[in-house]
């Protein structure tokens, strides 16, 4: 398929049901209380300008989902289905997420990832990189259960 067919525009609150679809094809992705359709809904409120949906022939194919806190911003959710992966798809989205961060005056990115997540390696051909210095503590602060396939370990 050829990458000229992908459409890719700013996330919606009727986007919901696609991604959701979308998201628990990757046994890397976890999804928590904070991906429920008001959680979605009001994480889209405060930063639908950071988050990105790609199409082809008005199906959901890829996903980018951003915000951040004034000082550093933080990506969720990229996701592509399989059939456009390596075509330039994930590329496509977070250019245009890092785009709007930068735009807004984010001087840095993180994001979270399982360490088996194979998406490392195109995250690392895209300009990311691994801290080595740091370690990340989380703490449930609402609800218990996640809603994906993944359980934090």
């Amino acid at each position: 398929m050829m990458r000229s067919s992908v459409l890719i525009r700013r996330m919606i609150n009727t986007d919901y049901e696609g991604l959701v679809c979308l998201w628990k094809k990757f046994a890397g992705n976890t999804m928590t209380g904070a991906d429920s359709p008001e959680g979605f809904r009001g994480f889209l409120g405060k930063n639908g300008g950071f988050c990105f949906v790609a199409f082809v022939n008005d199906r959901i194919v890829g996903s980018v989902m951003a915000g951040h806190d004034s000082r550093r911003g933080y990506i969720y959710h990229l996701a592509v289905d399989e059939f456009l992966q390596g075509k330039g798809t994930g590329t496509a989205l977070m250019s245009a997420t890092e785009s709007a961060l930068r735009n807004a005056g984010i001087e840095k990115a993180h994001l979270f990832i399982y360490s088996d997540n194979m998406a490392i390696r195109f995250y690392e051909k895209t300009g990311w990189h691994r801290r080595h210095d740091i370690e990340v503590m989380s703490k449930v602060l609402i609800g218990e259960q996640y809603l994906g396939t993944r359980t934090e370990e």
